[in-house]
């Protein structure tokens, strides 16, 4: 469920979520605390509870067919490296905007978590690892985002070397950093600003005492 989420709150999906991952045939490895888990219920044979685990490292493993995920950009983008199909229970955020996506894209499939039952999940969880489709998707996304004619250290070192080459790449710093103070808080637009709005209402003022003026004299003449 991510690092945001109090999974003490979560107890009832948690036993659920270990109903569905007993019907699967496939070991599962949950990043799950021992501390939050219901004494009431027993782990699933086929469950490994760790407290932590390097996700990324795991995704990449040859082995994994499934990616059981609350859908957050990180989890998301880590999977799509490593072409790993996922089931998406989003919680919050821009979770469920994100499963969206995924499903758009046929990289896996969303549960709403109100409605997250076992038999549910369990039949989402094998839909997606026995239909070759989503795993072809996701490798394909894979190949696209791996796709790119220098590797990150290639390109870390090209920038290095031309920031050294350009005696510290002043054309790349924005503006603002040779800009006084006053002007990057745009202290001097505000002045400006707050000048014609003050002009604006002395002439207003000046504008009424004499149309008061005015009316005040036409009535005295009127009343003679």
């Amino acid at each position: 469920m991510g690092s945001m989420v109090n999974v003490n709150t979560f107890q009832e999906v948690l036993k659920e979520m270990n109903s569905a991952f007993a019907h699967l045939r496939q070991g599962v490895i949950w990043k799950c605390k021992h501390s939050h888990w219901p004494k009431d219920v027993n782990v699933s044979t086929n469950v490994k509870l760790m407290d932590w685990l390097p996700q990324s490292d795991l995704l990449a493993h040859p082995s994994i067919r499934l990616f059981v995920t609350h859908g957050g950009q990180n989890s998301i983008m880590e999977a799509i490296q490593h072409g790993v199909p996922m089931v998406g229970i989003p919680v919050f955020g821009d979770q469920p905007e994100n499963m969206v996506r995924v499903e758009t894209k046929k990289f896996g499939v969303s549960i709403n978590l109100k409605e997250l039952k076992a038999e549910t999940l369990a039949l989402k969880m094998e839909q997606v690892i026995e239909d070759e489709r989503y795993k072809s998707a996701a490798v394909a996304a894979s190949v696209i985002t791996r796709s790119h004619p220098l590797t990150p250290a290639q390109r870390l070192v090209g920038w290095i070397d031309h920031i050294l080459q350009t005696g510290g790449a002043a054309h790349l710093k924005p503006y603002a950093f040779q800009q006084p103070w006053h002007e990057q808080y745009l202290l001097d637009v505000l002045l400006f600003l707050l000048g014609l709005t003050l002009g604006a209402v002395w002439l207003c003022g000046k504008l009424l005492r004499v149309v008061s003026r005015w009316l005040c004299g036409a009535r005295k003449l009127k009343e003679t």
